[in-house]
């Protein structure tokens, strides 16, 4: 029986720059590349045709369906897989597609669903669902001038879809101003077909998606309310709950938001993705204990496919929630249970995010050599300096007397940004302790100037001074809410001067503002042994019991 020929189809524009890679990538899998051209002005149609491409040419009218017909009509093969000049597949992919393509049938009854990785710079991952390869046969045509269908077709013909685990990755846009502009063009293509008659479920949907793009929330809600009341079949019903609850917590608009998803479960009660985003809703309102015990109903249910954007490991996401709302309602040791069972999980690249909330749960629960293995382990899985995790680890070196590496963590940060506050505080913390002056000195000028401090005009000579001067720093980082930056200071300053009674006041207030009675206390009887004034201490008091009084 003679083996079906499998070619790739595809329409670019100036993709110079990304077109290597894909046709690198493939081609060593297909037997024709097609590649329609709708008028580049770069090495495009140069680079294809190096790669043996055949090339058609395609006048630009704002219609992507025509587009990638064309591309179609130019191809030969049995079956045709459509891609993008910036999908991209891995050796293992390459693997899967070549034994795909052993069993592709003669009878062209067949089309198969692939999943798309969708991987933005600056964007979480998402996974969906999208039917890539399909029969080269008459009336399997795209529809739709944009957000283009081929599966209706596939419908009226007869072909079967099938799902096979073969994962392609679409590296996307990497900037938000070209992914607005690029809802901005697909909207004004939308509309155009609204005004001449096209008011379908879909249309408004896919304007919809268009809005959100664009971050027009309101926008987005009203086209999603015309789709649903226009709504036949079509299979984004499930997907809309997500983008409408999404929007209303970005207006702020909680309740409703709650609403909304709670009438998308009442459609998709094993929905595991909407109980995820209920548990969200109830983070957004404060409700922790209500949170965990959605999100673990939704760890709990089986996983579903769908056409539609979600996170590539649910589950992993899932339980970093739940992690995240039983830390939140005060269940530590809970919390560090359900990090470690992520952990277990097939989490691939999302292990760093788990190490991270693990470390530092197991920092809040005081559990210092453990939470120093996992977030070294999340640093090791990281790509660049990550300032949260960095200052993490650099906090749990300084505890453990670690000077040199707690430093060398700031002096990370510091690369990324030159400003971090919390970062050159820490640079003149571990100065001190390291006995470098130079490095002191300077970390410090930066801070005065930062914050418009006038730095002194006479050297400073004395670890007086400098005491008093890390003090002026550290109050003007209090008047701005950094106040983590301004303990880090006052510590300092004491490092300096044992006997700095205002460092040991300030300090006090700081623990008074964070509820720490025990350490406000301490710090109040060192300020009266190094002459602070009774009555300063004793008001403070007083405002503690308060405080105190009231809570209880």
């Amino acid at each position: 029986m003679k083996n079906q020929t499998l070619g790739i189809v595809m329409i670019v524009k100036n993709e110079e720059k990304n077109l290597g890679g894909i046709l690198s990538d493939i081609h060593d899998v297909v037997d024709e590349i097609c590649i329609v051209d709708t008028g580049s002005s770069d090495g495009t149609v140069a680079l294809a045709e190096s790669f043996g491409a055949r090339i058609g040419h395609f006048s630009w009218n704002g219609d992507f369906s025509a587009a990638r017909n064309h591309s179609i009509a130019c191809a030969q093969s049995d079956y045709l897989l459509w891609l993008d000049a910036d999908d991209r597949i891995d050796e293992d992919v390459v693997k899967s597609l070549l034994k795909l393509k052993s069993r592709l049938r003669p009878e062209k009854d067949r089309a198969y669903m692939l999943n798309i990785l969708s991987r933005s710079k600056d964007m979480p991952d998402t996974l969906s669902y999208q039917t890539r390869i399909v029969p080269n046969r008459k009336g399997v045509l795209f529809e739709g001038r944009v957000h283009e269908q081929i599966l209706p077709s596939l419908q009226r013909t007869g072909v079967t879809v099938e799902p096979v685990d073969i994962t392609i990755i679409h590296t996307g846009y990497h900037d938000p101003d070209a992914r607005r502009a690029k809802a901005r063009r697909n909207l004004d293509i939308l509309t155009d077909e609204l005004k001449a008659g096209k008011d379908t479920a879909n249309q408004h949907f896919f304007m919809a998606m268009a809005c959100i793009g664009m971050e027009d929330c309101g926008q987005c809600l009203e086209h999603l309310h015309k789709a649903r009341q226009k709504r036949t079949d079509e299979d984004w019903l499930h997907f809309s709950y997500t983008i409408s609850t999404d929007c209303l917590l970005r207006l702020g608009r909680i309740d409703e938001a709650r609403r909304e998803i709670s009438g998308g479960i009442a459609h998709f009660r094993n929905s595991p993705l909407l109980q995820y985003y209920l548990g969200l809703v109830c983070m957004r309102a404060g409700k922790f204990t209500e949170a965990a015990a959605t999100f673990r109903k939704a760890a709990a249910l089986p996983q579903r496919i769908d056409s539609y954007p979600c996170p590539p490991d649910l589950n992993t996401s899932i339980l970093l929630q739940y992690g995240t709302a039983l830390e939140k309602a005060g269940k530590t040791d809970e919390a560090i249970g359900v990090y470690t069972r992520a952990l277990t999980l097939k989490s691939g690249d999302r292990k760093k995010p788990i190490y991270h909330a693990l470390g530092m749960a197991l920092l809040q629960a005081g559990r210092i050599d453990e939470a120093l293995l996992h977030l070294s382990r999340a640093k090791d899985l990281s790509e660049s300096t990550d300032n949260a995790l960095w200052l993490s680890l650099a906090h749990i070196h300084r505890h453990l007397k670690h000077y040199e590496q707690a430093r060398s963590l700031y002096l990370d940060v510091l690369r990324e940004t030159p400003e971090h506050l919390i970062a050159l505080s820490g640079i003149v913390d571990t100065s001190v302790e390291l006995d470098d002056v130079e490095a002191f000195l300077n970390a410090l000028e930066r801070l005065l100037l930062i914050l418009d401090i006038p730095v002194p005009e006479v050297a400073i000579d004395s670890l007086v001074e400098c005491s008093a001067l890390c003090m002026n720093v550290a109050n003007r980082l209090k008047s701005r809410n950094e106040q983590a930056a301004a303990q880090q200071l006052a510590e300092t300053s004491l490092h300096l001067d044992a006997a700095n009674s205002g460092a040991h006041l300030f300090l006090a207030d700081l623990f008074a503002e964070q509820g720490n009675t025990v350490r406000m206390l301490a710090s109040l009887e060192m300020a009266l042994k190094c002459g602070a004034g009774s009555q300063e201490v004793l008001t403070r008091i007083d405002l503690a019991r308060q405080t105190l009084g009231k809570k209880s």
